[in-house]
């Protein structure tokens, strides 16, 4: 069930500036996860809330895969309001 703040109705995904700006979230991500996962993998996984299959695929994802994940109209990560810092 989507919160009715985050409907995509709501936002022009396709003006050229939001796709561009998705698409450097999404890479900034990825490129965080990987960071995160070869630091320490396993509080990566419970920071991140990725399943082991999830974060072995991350890990392993090259340069050339990133980019292309990245180009997309859709945020490719879940925002966790239960995981937020006093939520526990």
């Amino acid at each position: 069930m989507s919160s009715p703040l985050l409907r995509r109705e709501q936002f022009n995904v396709t003006a050229p500036d939001s796709l561009q700006a998705i698409a450097a979230f999404n890479q900034s991500y990825l490129l965080l996860a990987q960071r995160m996962l070869g630091e320490d993998r396993g509080q990566a996984k419970r920071a991140l809330g990725l399943t082991d299959s999830m974060a072995t695929r991350i890990s392993s994802l090259t340069a050339a895969e990133i980019e292309m994940l990245a180009d997309s109209a859709d945020v490719i990560c879940q925002f966790r309001v239960d995981a937020a810092p006093g939520r526990a």
